[in-house]
């Protein structure tokens, strides 16, 4: 029987923990390019921006408490590059770098007491000697300790520089590398004396002794756990240490170090980076395994996540990577987020509402914070997780899971129950030693995927179910089915801020260009007339809809004139946290087809260093994946070198060479790159290098990539033009969206992996007394389908009523991109109905032409 009984005692509540035990909530992680759009947000739709923040940070009950900035290296950690604050070490700190340190002074604008922390993923080039043993097996011994004082002016000219360009000071910092294997306990001790005795070097009327009384966070392990036991053993490090975090693990470590630390030492405990929910909950209440809401990485996991971490290693606060993803979906972890914002020329945003409301199940019934704010405290003694897994949900998922949470004055509590079985599960609370909270009446507020198909996917989120007068002290709580339950004496029922409605943009998801009467789908001089005149200062020179995937692109000064440069030479290259690829950027909307790229650009010829095919500059074309952070993650790409050597790569392979004589390396030169279709053209001032028809397996849509060696090279002008009218997308529905409708046996999964739309895949196979179809309507010119093909499958395409193609063989594909397209319809509203007649078939979205 699916029971549990346990007892919410006031006596037990433990108030004089300092910060171990406070709820704190959530924190936001700004890292590897993962907030880098919210720059253009924050310029194009300024609205836009400030509803994305006062959804996660706003409010009477705000759900994020913490923000965290890893500070960048100019290399790639993962999902993007982030820029170094510090270049040379002479060079003063540009906190304007990237949109970490400016996001905390929007935030701190809604929330002033709001908590930062900053830590590292590597180091910038002019630290890379010094500490290229950070990545080795003992870099505690093999750091020489005249690396310490130069990497900690890198600490304090950031902080300092935040400081005097926003306004706030940072509240922790976590000395050593992000995710490191071998905690470097000696640099750890001499960084927490060195911030708390430093007096000098600092600015008129900075605030040196808070300064001095920034608190230690370490050591942001992953998956490792020995920096709990180090803490235990060390009290020296104990004493300079007031937090310690680790990722993606909800355990504690073999003797239970991090509970210690918590339970008798009252160190704060952070579960410091941990995922946000995959696939959006719109999209899970279609698939067929049934789990609604819940399953695998979903809202109804990442907020078990919360309530384990607790109970099995003491975490106190969670930090999501990322809660929101501005960058541009097809890196490393895309389609992981709460709110998703890739879109800025537009203003649209989409946010998880389901994953969101989860979350808020915490922090819109108890004060999440720290102990001087008044902050809601753990009761340990009332909470319990033993569903299976250390990190994903795996097994037992009918286990008991539930925290308790209660105000200081005990007068108020609330408990999260988290249910994502096919069972329900009754439990039997027992309140006593509470005051007046013993008789209040208790709400229960719970959210559940819909009844029926024919329902919004978020009809049932957070509603309050039912109102429970104890008797005795006594009470009974169901939780249904992959559902979450907060069962809480306070009276919520009239506050707008809990009770439930959609968060949505007010804008359309409009294609980048679309609209333009010349066919410029996008054009930048990088001198941004029409901005105002500090534009570029206030964003670090940051160009406009780019996003950096290795080096940095910035806008200088040339001539008189902007252009926009890669910043960083083989001298200036990074310690790389784990490996990264040539300097590329990625721009554009990946609802572009056929179009043409024409580029402006200069070669460096005087930076001197020993790379001869190191040297060049390219575009690519129809970019969706990139994964590595590379120039050919496109799938078309046209290198020109600066001895004049050209190369066409398809799928990462040379498919054509030649080369152009006598190229003038001082000049600026006109590079295009065109693709119409599956017809390839590429040009330099004027003079086709290569044509090219791809027969295999072609691709049709994506963004453009521009990346270079490692030199200063520079780009004055860049246009992308439509081809022809007829083959842009204006719109993509994912293959779970409600628009679209099936029939037959179909397999809707859900939680899959980054490379394809939001996780999810559709698939059917061919059976004549039930065919397979799915049906759509649409507005325009034609249609793409998405997804690759494990197998040769067919389908009978039906337009309007007419049989448009009764045998299309679908090709192989990768993921994201075209099997089959079907154009030159009549331009209009129209609808769609394919039935999988033969073999097995896999959709992953549709695309809709204009």
């Amino acid at each position: 029987m699916n029971q549990t009984s346990f007892t919410i005692d006031g006596n037990k509540l433990e108030l004089n923990a300092g910060d171990a035990n406070t709820f704190k909530g959530f924190g936001y992680l700004s890292c590897n390019n993962s907030s880098r759009l919210l720059l253009d947000y924050k310029w194009e739709h300024r609205d836009s921006y400030d509803e994305i923040l006062q959804i996660l940070f706003g409010g009477k009950h705000p759900m994020m408490r913490m923000l965290k900035v890893e500070m960048g290296d100019d290399a790639n950690t993962s999902s993007g590059t982030e820029p170094a604050t510090v270049r040379s070490a002479t060079e003063n700190a540009n906190v304007r770098r990237g949109a970490g340190f400016q996001l905390i002074a929007d935030v701190k604008k809604i929330q002033p007491e709001l908590k930062t922390s900053i830590l590292r993923w590597g180091e910038p080039g002019w630290l890379r000697e010094l500490w290229f043993n950070a990545k080795s097996s003992d870099p505690d011994n093999n750091v020489d300790e005249k690396a310490f004082e130069p990497m900690y002016q890198w600490y304090k000219k950031t902080i300092v520089a935040a400081y005097e360009t926003y306004g706030y000071l940072i509240d922790y910092i976590d000395p050593d590398r992000n995710e490191t294997k071998h905690p470097m306990i000696k640099w750890i001790k001499w960084f927490a004396d060195r911030i708390a005795n430093d007096r000098n070097g600092f600015p008129n009327d900075f605030p040196v002794e808070k300064y001095n009384q920034i608190k230690m966070i370490a050591s942001d392990q992953n998956y490792e756990r020995d920096f709990g036991d180090m803490m235990v053993a060390d009290k020296e490090l104990r004493d300079r240490v007031q937090a310690v975090g680790f990722h993606y693990n909800t355990d504690d470590g073999k003797n239970k170090p991090f509970t210690k630390l918590a339970d008798e030492y009252h160190h704060e405990v952070w579960y410091s980076e941990g995922i946000a929910p995959m696939t959006m909950g719109r999209y899970r209440v279609r698939a067929t395994n049934g789990d609604g809401i819940g399953g695998r990485q979903s809202g109804l996991d990442v907020a078990n996540r919360l309530i384990k971490s607790y109970v099995k290693s003491r975490r106190s606060l969670y930090i999501f990577q990322p809660a929101v993803s501005a960058y541009y979906t097809g890196v490393n972890y895309s389609h992981k987020e709460l709110i998703n914002a890739n879109r800025p020329w537009s203003g649209y945003y989409e946010v998880d509402n389901i994953g969101l409301q989860c979350m808020k199940h915490f922090t819109d019934f108890a004060k999440a914070g720290w102990a001087d704010e008044g902050a809601w405290r753990y009761l340990t003694s009332a909470c319990d997780s033993q569903v299976g897994g250390t990190e994903n949900l795996d097994h037992n998922r009918q286990a008991p899971s539930y925290m308790t949470l209660v105000a200081p004055d005990k007068n108020d509590y609330s408990i999260i129950l988290d249910n994502d079985s096919s069972e329900s599960r009754t439990y039997e609370i027992d309140v006593k030693n509470m005051g007046n909270a013993e008789t209040k009446q208790i709400t229960i507020w719970q959210s559940i995927g819909p009844k029926s198909s024919e329902d919004a996917y978020d009809s049932r989120m957070k509603q309050i179910r039912e109102t429970i007068s104890p008797v005795d002290g006594k009470a009974e709580i169901v939780v249904n089915p992959h559902s979450i339950v907060t069962a809480t004496t306070l009276d919520l029922a009239n506050d707008d801020e809990v009770v439930y409605h959609r968060f949505e943009s007010k804008y359309a998801d409009q294609t980048l260009g679309i609209e333009n009467a010349d066919n410029v789908l996008y054009r930048d001089d990088f001198s941004y007339t029409g901005y105002p005149d500090d534009y570029l200062k206030l964003r670090g020179n940051t160009p406009r809809f780019t996003a950096d995937q290795g080096g940095a692109f910035e806008i200088a000064s040339q001539d008189g004139h902007n252009v926009l440069q890669q910043m960083i030479t083989e001298n200036q290259r990074a310690n790389d946290w784990e490996y990264s690829f040539a300097p590329s950027l990625t721009v554009g909307d990946d609802k572009w087809s056929d179009y043409e790229v024409s580029v402006s650009m200069k070669f460096d010829h005087e930076t001197l260093q020993n790379s001869p095919t190191g040297n060049y500059f390219g575009i690519g074309l129809r970019e969706l994946t990139d994964v590595k952070g590379r120039l050919e993650s496109a799938p078309y790409v046209f290198k020109v070198y600066i001895d004049g050597a050209c190369e066409l790569i398809k799928d990462d392979q040379i498919v054509a060479l030649d080369h152009v004589d006598v190229l003038d390396i001082a000049a600026t030169h006109q590079i295009k790159f065109a693709a119409d279709g599956n017809q390839l053209t590429a040009s330099i001032d004027g003079k086709v290098v290569f044509k090219y028809t791809d027969t295999n397996n072609p691709r049709y849509s994506g963004r453009v990539k521009l990346g270079s060696g490692y030199y200063h090279t520079q780009i004055s002008q860049l246009t992308v033009k439509q081809l022809s009218r007829g083959t842009i997308i204006s719109n993509r529905i994912d293959d779970l969206d409600a628009a679209v409708s099936y029939t037959g046996e179909w397999n809707h999964v859900c939680g899959l992996g980054n490379t394809k739309w939001n996780r999810t895949l559709s698939t059917a196979t061919a059976d004549q007394s039930k065919e397979p179809s799915f049906a759509f309507d649409f507005t325009g010119t034609g249609f793409s389908l998405i997804g690759a093909q494990e197998t040769q499958s067919s389908l009978k395409i039906v337009v309007d009523g007419v049989t448009v193609d009764s045998n299309r063989i679908p090709q192989p594909g990768d993921d994201r991109t075209e099997n089959s397209v079907v154009r030159g319809l009549s331009s209009g509203k129209h609808h769609v109905s394919i039935a999988v007649v033969g073999g097995t078939y896999t959709l992953d979205a549709v695309d809709q032409i204009k």
